[in-house]
């Protein structure tokens, strides 16, 4: 026995045996090194060429000295001028002669914002393909809501089809659509489409209250519940997306809540909108919040939570104003925050891209904001003070 221990002693004292461990050390980090390299170029490898048109991209987005040109500009007409050579000049030139009707600048901004998340969907890979493709019926959803509006409001087919954004799934019936009398038919002659179910069942509740609220809230809580059904936990593109899904998903769940309790809703009919899945805020969480007696309940139901500091920045603001817009400009500029920080997390792959279409939402926020501002004659300091 003493010579087996001693035989495998001098064995491991050996020179020879301790060079030949330590290149085996080597080796084997050498190839878990190069493991995840490949793993992680696999990962990032296609998305060169689109991260290259992404920055692209991001270099067109207005900085803040041209920001403060527009909302100094003298009206309308010249500030579409002033962006003339910018991303949106080729889509407001078309709002010319109908530039004091915010309705025509806003369908120009969001027809170019549609052609992104198209351009963007087709040289992305396959993963951030699918999810930015689902993205894309928002604008579906967004022509659905303005054709129920216009049904509602009594406008004729030319009037309503000027209106809409000609993309997405419904392109090519949206003329159709239009010709529709009321909210009942056009209801009807969406059978057959994902819509069709939603706004059946909304309709019992529009003829009662005549509003189109609830069938708008529907709406939204459909695109967010299919985003969310589709980001997988696995991968790391998706798990970016996951992220950015999941905070979009708290940030509607809460509009959704706190606009019910200023309109001093029931929790009953407050959770029927609201996204059962949520990221950090749980379905009991946000049940807690939709039973809260009023909008402090809410706030301060979220202490736990990272929308707390949020919201009670927002809160004197809310007391002076009693308008919900104070919260849902905290919540849209939180969202962007989160945006810029995952495109930074991953720069080589997914991230630029959650980046580019998170700032370039925001830019065209505030481009409404000073268009309307305009045609309502608010002068630049009123207008500043609705983009804080």
């Amino acid at each position: 026995m003493n010579d087996a221990v001693s035989l495998i002693e001098n064995f491991m004292n050996s020179p020879d045996v301790f060079i030949t461990l330590l290149v085996l050390g080597f080796i084997i980090v050498f190839m878990v090194i190069i493991i995840y390299l490949i793993r992680y170029l696999s990962e990032t490898a296609p998305y060169a060429y689109v991260n290259a048109r992404v920055r692209s991209m991001e270099s067109r987005l207005l900085d803040e000295n041209k920001i403060n040109e527009l909302i100094e500009s003298a009206g309308t007409t010249e500030l579409i001028n002033q962006l003339e050579d910018s991303d949106y000049g080729p889509y407001l030139l078309d709002a010319l002669g109908n530039e004091n009707d915010p309705t025509f600048a806003e369908k120009a901004l969001d027809t170019h914002l549609a052609h992104l998340y198209e351009a963007l969907a087709h040289m992305s890979p396959e993963g951030a393909k699918k999810i930015l493709k689902l993205f894309e019926m928002k604008f579906d959803v967004k022509n659905i809501k303005t054709l129920l509006r216009a049904k509602f409001v009594g406008l004729n087919a030319e009037q309503t089809y000027s209106l809409l954004v000609p993309l997405g799934s419904l392109k090519d019936k949206l003329r159709e659509l239009c010709e529709t009398k009321s909210v009942e038919e056009l209801a009807s002659s969406l059978e057959g489409y994902e819509f069709s179910k939603l706004l059946s069942e909304g309709l019992t509740d529009y003829e009662q209250t005549k509003r189109l609220t609830t069938m708008e809230l529907a709406l939204d809580k459909f695109i967010l519940e299919n985003l969310w059904k589709n980001v997988s936990i696995n991968g790391t593109e998706k798990d970016l997306f996951k992220e950015y899904v999941g905070t979009l998903i708290d940030v509607e769940n809460l509009k959704v809540i706190l606009k019910g309790k200023a309109d001093k809703l029931s929790s009953e009919i407050v959770l029927k909108y609201v996204t059962e899945t949520g990221y950090e805020l749980a379905s009991w969480k946000l049940k807690e919040l939709a039973e809260a007696d009023s909008i402090d309940g809410v706030i301060s139901g979220l202490d736990s939570t990272k929308y707390a500091p949020l919201l009670t920045h927002a809160l004197e603001e809310y007391q002076k104003t009693n308008s919900i817009y104070e919260f849902e400009k905290v919540f849209d500029d939180y969202v962007v925050s989160t945006g810029k920080k995952l495109s930074l997390r991953q720069p080589f792959g997914v991230g630029p891209i959650i980046g580019l279409i998170t700032s370039k939402e925001a830019e065209i926020r505030k481009l409404k904001i000073i268009i309307k501002g305009k045609i309502e004659g608010l002068s630049a300091t009123d207008i500043r003070k609705l983009m804080a």
